[in-house]
């Protein structure tokens, strides 16, 4: 494992990304505000804690990646005050490490979907 990539959020779109990551033989390390494991996340897994709103957290965390994933998101009633910032601050620390930067969106943009997400729906 060389690459090291970068997931902020260890939520569940953050694990879903670590484990397909692992999978892949990729080394992992992630951020969350306590800097506690989380349940299913592997020793093999580095896990780091600050806040996601700190450029000087975000570059540290960021340090060394070749990719970061952003799957870390306020929550719906902070959504005014906290998303742009958030955003902005992991945009910094990946471009600080001259990182990839992938963001995990919601989907609601999908509208309402009968079944399974799927790339070939309108």
């Amino acid at each position: 494992m060389s690459e090291i990539h970068m997931i902020f959020g260890t939520g569940p779109l953050g694990q879903s990304v670590m484990r397909e990551l692992l999978q892949r033989g990729v080394s992992v390390r992630m951020a969350n505000r306590s800097g506690n494991r989380p349940a299913g996340v592997p020793a093999e897994v580095e896990i780091i804690g600050g806040d996601a709103f700190n450029t000087d957290f975000t570059r540290q965390a960021a340090r060394g990646a070749a990719v970061v994933y952003q799957c870390a998101q306020p929550e719906y009633n902070e959504w005014t005050t906290k998303f742009v910032p958030l955003q902005n601050a992991i945009l910094e620390g990946a471009s600080a490490a001259g990182a990839k930067l992938i963001v995990g969106d919601n989907l609601y943009m999908y509208g309402e979907v009968v079944g399974l997400i799927r790339e070939d729906l309108p």
